[in-house]
C-alpha cells in the first residue's frame, strides 16, 4: 500500500467471532482466485505446464489410422510395431495431408502465464480453452502475481527501472483491492490490472495443430514468454506416460521446431516482420534447394534467444 493511501470502509464486510473479516463481494459469482504457488514462496512467477491428458500409446494410435492409406485394417493400436510407427511418423511429416497426427489429442494445463500471452494463444482456432475468469476470480495477491518481462527480471531490486515497475504494480494492486473491497464488481475493477497479470488456462488441441502452432511460436518473431512456455510444455509432454512409451514421447517432442525447419524457408519476410539471426542463412539454403535436414552452421536456438528479434538487421 502506498504512503498516505487509506482503504475505504466497505459496507460489504462483516466481522466473524474470531475477528477475521469476510468480504461480501458485489457480485455473487465472484470468488477469490487460488494463489500462485511461486508467488507465495516469494519467487518470480513463470510459466508452468502440466499434461492433463494425452492420447495413450500416441504413435501407435496415429499409425493405426495411417495404415488404412495402404489398405491395412488395424483396430488395435497394439498390433502396430515400433518400426511402423517410426515410418508413418516420418511419412506424415513430409506431406500436408498429415491428418493421422490429429488422432493424437493433447490437453495442457498452463499457469503462471500472462494475459498478454493468452491473448495470443487463443488466436489458434484449432484448439479449445477454459481460462480463469477475471470477471469473477478476485486476484487478491495481484502485486505478487504480475510477471516480470525479461528486460526487467534481470535487474537488481534497486535499479531505477525495476523500482518504477514495482511501484506501479504495487499501486495498481492496492487500487484494485480497494475497489473490490469497496463493493466494485471484479469485472469492473479488473480494468486496473496489468497485462502481465498471470492467469491459468486449459488448452486442448491435437498434435498436428500443436506442431503448426509451435512452428510459429518457436520463431524469433514470438515474444520471449513463448520460449518459456515451450520449454515447460515439451518437457511435460516428454515426461508424460509410462517409461516404455518414452520413445514415442521423444519422437513427438522432436517435431517441434521453428517454422522454417518445417517449410525449408523463412515465413516472415514482410516489411513489418522483425529481424532474425538466422534468416539470411536459411534463405541461402532455400535458394540452393538444401532441405532443412541438411542445414549446417545454423543453430535453431539462435532465433530463440531473448531479444534476438529486437536487434537491428546490422546486428544479426
Amino acid at each position: 500500500m502506498g504512503p498516505g493511501n487509506k482503504l475505504p470502509s466497505p459496507e460489504g464486510r462483516q466481522e466473524t467471532k474470531s475477528g477475521r473479516e469476510l468480504a461480501r463481494f458485489a457480485d455473487v459469482a465472484m470468488y477469490e482466485a487460488a494463489p500462485n504457488s511461486q508467488a507465495e514462496r516469494g519467487e518470480m512467477v513463470t510459466p508452468k505446464v502440466t499434461v492433463v491428458h494425452m492420447t495413450p500409446n500416441p504413435l501407435r494410435v496415429m499409425a493405426a489410422a495411417a495404415q488404412l492409406y495402404s489398405g491395412i485394417l488395424v483396430t488395435d493400436p497394439n498390433d502396430v510395431t515400433e518400426e511402423q510407427c517410426r515410418l508413418w511418423l516420418a511419412d506424415m511429416t513430409k506431406t500436408v495431408l498429415a491428418a493421422p497426427l490429429e488422432f493424437i489429442d493433447i490437453h495442457l494445463f498452463v499457469e503462471g502465464v500472462t494475459r498478454a500471452f493468452t491473448h495470443q494463444m487463443v488466436r489458434q482456432r484449432t484448439a479449445v480453452y477454459v481460462q480463469e475468469s477475471q470477471r469473477f476470480a478476485v486476484k487478491r495477491n495481484a502485486a505478487r502475481e504480475v510477471a516480470y518481462p525479461p528486460s526487467i527480471a534481470g535487474l537488481k531490486e534497486d535499479h531505477p527501472m525495476r523500482v518504477i515497475w514495482d511501484r506501479a504494480v504495487a499501486q495498481n494492486s492496492w487500487a484494485y483491492n480497494a475497489l473490490v473491497d469497496g463493493g466494485v464488481p471484479a469485472e469492473d475493477a479488473r480494468g486496473l490490472l496489468e497485462t502481465n497479470i498471470t492467469t491459468r488456462i486449459h488448452y486442448k488441441t491435437n498434435l498436428r495443430n500443436l506442431v503448426v502452432e509451435g512452428g510459429k511460436r518457436l520463431c524469433s518473431q514470438a515474444q520471449y514468454e513463448w520460449k518459456q512456455f515451450w520449454r515447460e510444455a515439451l518437457e511435460a509432454i516428454y515426461r508424460y506416460g509410462p517409461d516404455e512409451d518414452r520413445w514415442q514421447q521423444h519422437l513427438i517432442v522432436s517435431l517441434f521446431k521453428p517454422v522454417c525447419y518445417r517449410t525449408g524457408k523463412c515465413e516472415f519476410m514482410a516489411a513489418t516482420d522483425r529481424a532474425c539471426r538466422i534468416r539470411e542463412r536459411v534463405e541461402a539454403y532455400h535458394q540452393a534447394g538444401v532441405p532443412s535436414s541438411n542445414w549446417s552452421g545454423i543453430d535453431p536456438r539462435e532465433a530463440l534467444l531473448e531479444g534476438a528479434a529486437r536487434l537491428r538487421p546490422e546486428h544479426k
